[in-house]
């Protein structure tokens, strides 16, 4: 197996366990939505530094880097509404 194949096998597999790191999130939303507040803290300070790979991965030369832009897009969005929900 070639150096790229097991980076990008290695990749995936950080990027799927990236996405379940911030699906975690989603039961908060839903006690959060029901009233249940929890800090809000946490999730904004996820998103805030998901939102810099975001940009990394897409600023990315020669091509973008999609391995580092759709878990950490996941976090924008997940630890964004956990943010807001918990307000």
């Amino acid at each position: 197996m070639s150096k790229q194949k097991i980076n990008r096998f290695v990749g995936s597999i950080g990027a799927f366990i990236g996405i379940l790191v911030f699906v975690a999130y989603i039961p908060q939303i839903i006690a959060n939505l029901q009233g249940e507040k929890a800090q809000p803290f946490q999730p904004l300070f996820a998103a805030a530094f998901c939102l810099i790979w975001v940009i990394y991965g897409w600023t990315k030369e020669p091509k973008k880097d999609w391995i580092l832009i759709i878990p950490n897009a996941t976090g924008v969005i997940l630890g964004g509404l956990t943010f807001i929900t918990s307000l």
